[in-house]
């Protein structure tokens, strides 16, 4: 038995009224991490999402182990300053490396821990409903079932649609699901010694890329949902291509016999 059990926190969805799933909106908009880069709100742009920079700053030229310097990865793009490292043989020193990158381009579904105060949000959005803290892992699981029936092969990177056949993409494909709170700090690390930062630290500070925002979106107290498209058991990197979920299957059958209309997105 627990002494004291508290609820989960409940999560809130700040949007304009008119995508508002409570007040007759039927549909929800999943945007793309790399598309908060370029967001149209500039209350809601955020130009660095999604990327990281590892500092390594050693006192001295330091041996390493492979394993750990491995590690030093980014799925996407990205630069490598190299001031000094030495490969010997099968060992490597490393003293000053910095490297700059990216995490992989995912389906990024935004809340908030707030029902009022959400910073920029609260300033673009005059309505909100609320998930319950008990529900959030089905909502999770409901979100991202609506999403795989939408995923279609325009929403590979072409280098993957031209070396494997639809067969083999249909049967090496799967979505992947991490959702938590922000963590608000700086989107870089600097580190002074392999000791303070092990292989599994590493790993985990990769997997969290998505879910660090800077400072300034502190009062934002954002809660996402990413969903990660993989082949093969890896993350991919997606196109660019935010998506539209019907809430009710019924709706595009309904809009379909209604001339010139547009379904509302949320």
């Amino acid at each position: 038995m627990k002494l004291i059990d508290f609820s989960p926190r409940p999560l809130f969805k700040l949007c304009p009224l008119k995508y508002d799933i409570t007040k007759g909106c039927n549909t929800l908009r999943i945007g793309t991490l790399w598309g908060f880069r370029e967001e149209e709100n500039e209350l809601l742009r955020d130009a660095g999402e999604g990327e990281f920079d590892f500092k390594i700053r050693f006192p001295r030229l330091t041996p390493v182990s492979n394993e750990w310097i491995s590690e030093f990865e980014f799925a996407s793009g990205g630069s490598a300053h190299i001031g000094r490292m030495a490969l010997n043989k099968d060992n490597i020193s490393v003293e000053d490396v910095t490297l700059k990158g990216s995490a992989n381009n995912c389906w990024i579904f935004c809340v908030s821990l707030s029902d009022s105060a959400a910073g920029n949000i609260s300033e673009a959005h005059d309505s909100k409903w609320m998930v319950s803290g008990e529900k959030i892992q089905e909502f999770g699981n409901f979100l991202g079932a609506l999403l795989w029936s939408k995923i279609s092969i325009k929403d590979l990177p072409p280098d993957l649609v031209k070396k494997y056949t639809f067969k083999e993409l249909s049967e090496g494909l799967a979505l992947q699901m991490d959702m938590r709170a922000v963590d608000y700090t700086n989107r870089e690390v600097l580190i002074e010694d392999e000791r303070s930062y092990p292989v599994e630290k590493i790993r985990e500070l990769k997997s969290s890329i998505p879910f660090i925002k800077p400072l300034k979106f502190l009062e934002e107290q954002e809660f996402r949902f990413a969903f990660w498209l993989m082949f093969r058991k890896q993350k991919i990197t997606i196109n660019d291509n935010p998506k539209i979920l019907q809430l009710r299957q019924i709706d595009q059958f309904v809009s379909s016999i209604q001339a010139k209309t547009e379904p509302p997105f949320g």
